[in-house]
């Protein structure tokens, strides 16, 4: 309500009394009219909730700012609306109307829509909506409601929603046609499509664009249209489009699907996502003269889908080739989609004809896929390969394979061979942060499939195969952390068919402080800390004789040379499991280390320890030399055996440091740690314990010997003798401070010169000769900032005595065959400290250009893969960097030597060195040479060797692979599209290993 004070009507506005209460009077009234146009807003706008209809929401909103409206002296003519709709019939109708609405009787809604109530709020739309609402466009869309419901007035999606907006050089609008010409760097945009062409008319009336390009001052036609529609892109000549209805005639098209590039003299397109293309080239090559493609005259392209061709032709270099089919059937998706696997074919000298690797690809869902391929010999022999890929994203990632190749070789004399090969290969990894993990990397084949099957020259060099899967969980208990794992390990020789499996669990405790929380300083009890780890392992293996006694046992024959076949190999573990399960074996050990820290003379850290262990087998051994047999009889308790064992320790330890400054202002630090300890084991062998016992073993063994009660067995046990041992050791370190300050960040250069450069021994007190250990020294270091080099020796203090000699033919000199250790020292006979006894040196480096390791690595990181099997790729190569070529690299190379040398006191020393070297060059931007070799210094020759040759053919690609000599010579000449969705148009020449009788040599 509206209060106007007394003094007002001093002002020039005042009016007298009697006007002044009619106007309160009529104020008052429209109250009744502006609450019923208020509840009639509320519901329609409850009515159109599912709806919602356009035409009722603007109705709606207008009965609300009726009704909500503020009026002031000046708004006569909003005052005369209100007043008219104030009177009682008026209002009554408003009502009537708003249950009318509401109410389910039809008798109703027809009496309120006749009532003349539209009529009566025609000023309410006309003075309080901003769009026009014809009272008849109203009615029916009420009246249909009534009758069908929600669905027969529900708002639909506008073929064309967005604003339409333009831009050109120059334009000009001819009201007559309603149509706008632009020209000049014209552009239009509708929603997410965009135009531009050089001259472009578009009629507001029947919403058609039409655009052409323009001439430039020599008659080329320039600023042809382009015309993009989300993320799809067409150029063209000229183009006729509706806006609306989204239809439009193209002429001159080029346009992108997927990997490939379609060029159409004509093209329909649908109001959908189809298009229909006249006189067409399909092709994966960017130029604008492509080098290669396939011609066609229809062409229907489905985006994100499939492009399907009528006859082809293919043409290289814009010229035909008497090569075609009656359709085509082209991928266009980024996703993964099933299709079939085209095979490869050939001969074999010794399998016959072949059709190898071909079948289907089936892309079941968007996180899992399989491949199903076969392959067929003319021979009879056959294969079978499934594998999978699978992802859930931030959870888990993996792929399986399953390979089994039924081999029918023709030897020589015409017989068959026949060979049943299998591989399984499985890799798992967990990509969440949780606690617990799960991991599986599985490769387990027979030892011939390799050399059977595999087209890899890598897979020769593999010598054996581990296999492993694991779980882990992370778990805390108060302050206390904790961990869990179980995991089974399969190992195997392929040379010698020698494989085991291994199954372990464990449990840790993570090194805790018990008394920390009762000091606010770091004393020796605040430092107390324990960890206890257990683990549970077991072992099967099928190498007979795993923990043999070293002496003859009554009831053994001895023989270790049984279990393997004709061919000298061991029988496949996994096909034969049952045959050796009986011989696995288990064992537990405990872990329970406790140790503190104190400062010592303010410089020096103290550290006592102490440690716990206990060792359980499943069986328990007693010995018995039985003279008529000169042999021992063993005798087997099965029950679990506990063996305790435990020892302690006191350790010395610190850090000095040494500065000599350099000329311009650089500093070397030599930082020095020494380290010396002092540990006391007890004699666990001895008699008190029952450990060990002592066994005559042969009638020439008087003394005997000691012997464990679970010798053989799989986990350790108590060390046998009283050991008091002083160990000492000290390492340097050697970093380079420049007084220059790097220009990126501003701080000083810092260079390692030398890292860990150490030397250790020790001493035992408890022995009663040989109380000095082996003296082990070594370094390493970064030569030049390149080559990496690692130095460890190990050297005997004491001499040798010579025993026996003899006259090697291949070296033209005695040799010693027999000696042993004596109790003098070299520094007392011989006057040096020490014989060097073992020497491994390894020097390796990688040269490219500056700045090309990390020019690769932001060439990775810039690639964005489109789908998962790029995903993989990319994955593949960030891991593996070295292993793909870079064509913006000029050249690289990788060398690597090492060297062991081995010798025991006078004998004679073995010394291997290995040699391996591996590079690419860029000939030129278009080829790309690469090597990798050995040498072999004890052969004289070179290992290995294999040669590569790529050259970039813009849309092709030429791939040679040679291997010279060895047994796996071969080459492999290879010219293939680039694009994966044509992989199979290829041309391949190969000469492989594989289909040769001459494999096995």
């Amino acid at each position: 309500m509206m209060f106007i004070s007394s003094e007002a009507k001093a002002s020039k506005y005042a009016f007298d009394l009697e006007e002044e209460e009619a106007y309160f009077r009529i104020y008052n009234d429209t109250a009744k009219s502006r609450q019923a146009a208020r509840q009639l807003a509320v519901t329609l706008n409850r009515l159109n909730a599912g709806a919602k209809n356009e035409l009722i929401s603007n109705y709606a909103i207008a009965m609300k700012a009726f009704a909500d409206s503020v009026l002031f002296r000046g708004d006569r003519d909003l005052q005369q609306v209100r007043e008219d709709l104030a009177e009682p019939e008026i209002v009554d109708r408003i009502n009537q109307l708003d249950a009318a609405l509401k109410s389910t009787d039809p008798d109703d809604w027809e009496e309120a829509k006749t009532s003349g109530v539209f009529d009566d709020l025609e000023e309410v739309i006309f003075n309080y909506s901003d769009y026009d609402l014809p009272q008849e466009d109203m009615i029916e869309t009420l009246d249909l409601w009534k009758k069908e419901g929600d669905d027969a007035i529900a708002a639909t999606e506008d073929a064309f929603e967005s604003p339409v907006d333009y831009t050109s050089d120059s334009s000009n609008f001819v009201m007559r046609t309603q149509t706008m010409y632009m020209v000049g760097n014209a552009e239009v945009e509708f929603g997410e499509q965009k135009l531009n062409a050089g001259d472009i008319q578009m009629n507001f009336v029947t919403h058609i664009v039409r655009a052409q390009g323009i001439p430039d001052s020599t008659g080329k036609i320039v600023e042809k249209p382009i015309f993009k529609d989300g993320e799809k892109t067409f150029n063209a000549n000229e183009m006729i489009y509706n806006y609306e209805t989204e239809k439009g005639l193209i002429k001159g098209i080029v346009t992108e699907e997927s990997d490939g590039i379609i060029t159409s003299q004509v093209v329909k397109k649908t109001a959908g996502p189809e298009m229909y293309m006249g006189d067409n080239v399909y092709t994966t090559c960017r130029l604008e003269h492509p080098h290669f493609g396939f011609r066609t005259k229809k062409l229907k392209v489905v985006p994100e889908k499939s492009i399907v061709s009528g006859p082809f032709l293919v043409e290289l270099n814009e010229s035909p080739l008497p090569l075609g089919f009656l359709f085509g059937l082209f991928p266009a998706t980024s996703d993964n989609t099933s299709g079939f696997v085209m095979p490869t074919y050939g001969e074999s000298t010794d399998r016959g004809f072949y059709l190898r690797e071909g079948g289907v690809f089936l892309a079941l869902t968007d996180y899992f896929n399989l491949t199903v391929l076969g392959t067929a010999y003319s021979l009879g022999g056959w294969g079978l390969n499934v594998s999978s890929n699978y992802r859930k994203r931030y959870a888990f990632s993996g792929n399986t394979r399953f390979s089994f190749v039924n081999n029918l070789f023709q030897e020589n004399d015409g017989s068959i061979t026949v060979r049943n090969d299998y591989q399984i290969q499985w890799s798992h990894s967990q990509e969440s942060k949780k606690n617990s993990r799960f991991s599986a990397n599985i490769n387990i084949a027979n030892s011939d499939y390799n050399r059977n099957n595999s087209l890899n020259p890598g897979d020769f060099l593999q010598s054996s195969m581990n296999s492993s899967i694991s779980y882990s969980n992370n778990f805390a208990v108060g302050n206390v952390n904790m961990s869990t794992t179980a995991q089974t390990r399969y190992q195997q020789n392929v040379q010698t068919g020698e494989a085991s499996i291994t199954p372990e669990a464990s449990f840790n405790v993570a090194r805790t402080r018990p008394f920390k929380s009762l000091f606010k300083k770091s004393n020796a009890i605040s430092e107390i800390g324990f960890t206890y780890n257990m683990r549970a392992s077991g072992s099967v293996t099928n190498k007979p004789g795993q923990g043999r006694l070293p002496f003859d046992v009554i009831g053994d024959d001895g023989d270790i040379s049984d279990g393997t076949d004709e061919s000298g190999r061991y029988p496949d573990l996994l096909t034969n499991f049952g045959d050796y399960s009986d011989d696995f074996k288990w064992g537990v050990t405990h872990d329970l280390p406790v140790s503190t820290q104190m400062k010592v003379l303010k410089y020096f850290t103290f550290s006592p320890s102490f440690s716990y262990k206990e060792y359980w087998h499943p069986f328990k051994y007693d010995y018995t030399f039985i003279e008529e047999e000169n042999a021992v009889l063993v005798d087997t308790t099965n029950e679990l055996t506990r063996y305790q064992e435990y020892s302690t320790a006191v350790g010395f330890n610190t850090n000095m440091f040494m500065f000599y400054n350099m000329k311009g202002g650089s500093v070397i630090r030599h930082t020095i740690q020494p380290n010396v300890s002092m540990s006391f084991r007890p004699d666990f062998g001895d008699p008190r314990f029952d450990y060990y016992q002592n066994v005559q073993t042969s009638t020439t063994d008087t003394n005997g010997r000691e012997m464990f009660r679970s010798e053989g067995g799989l986990v350790g046990k108590p060390s046998s003798g009283r050991s008091n041992n002083l160990s000492f050791s000290i390492n340097n370190i050697l970093e380079l401070k420049s007084g220059k300050k790097d220009e990126e960040t501003g701080k000083a250069k810092k260079t390692m010169l030398l890292n860990n450069l150490q030397i250790s021994s020790g001493y035992d007190f408890e022995r009663d000769s040989l109380n000095w250990s082996d003296i082990s020294a070594g370094f390493r270091t970064t030569l030049f900032k390149k080559v990496d080099v690692s130095v460890q020796s190990r050297w005997n203090p004491y001499k040798y005595e010579i025993v026996s000699t003899a006259y090697d033919e291949d070296l033209k000199k005695e040799v010693v065959k027999s000696q042993y250790k004596s109790k003098e020292l070299l520094w007392d006979t011989d006057g040096q400290l020490a014989s060097l006894s073992n020497l491994t040196v390894s020097l390796g480096t990688r040269l490219a250009p500056r700045g090309a390791k990390k020019k690769q690595e932001e060439k990775l990181d810039q690639l964005q893969p489109r789908n998962e099997m790029e995903r993989q790729m990319l994955e593949q190569m960030k891991r593996n960097p070295d292993l793909y070529l870079d064509f913006d690299i000029p050249w690289s190379l990788s060398l690597n030597y090492n060297l062991n040398y081995n010798k025991t006191g006078e004998a004679e020393p073995t010394v291997t060195q290995t040699f391996t070297f591996s590079g690419d060059v860029s000939l030129t931007p278009k080829w790309k040479f690469a090597f990798r070799s050995g040498y072999d210094f004890k052969e004289g020759a070179f290992s290995y060797t294999s040669f590569d040759i790529t050259r970039d053919l813009h849309c092709w690609q030429l791939t040679a692979n040679w291997i010279p000599f060895g047994p796996r010579q071969s080459y492999n000449i290879t010219i293939a599209v680039k694009a994966a969705m044509l992989q199979d148009l290829k041309w391949e020449r190969r000469n492989s290993w594989i289909d040769r009788n001459d494999r096995f040599q």
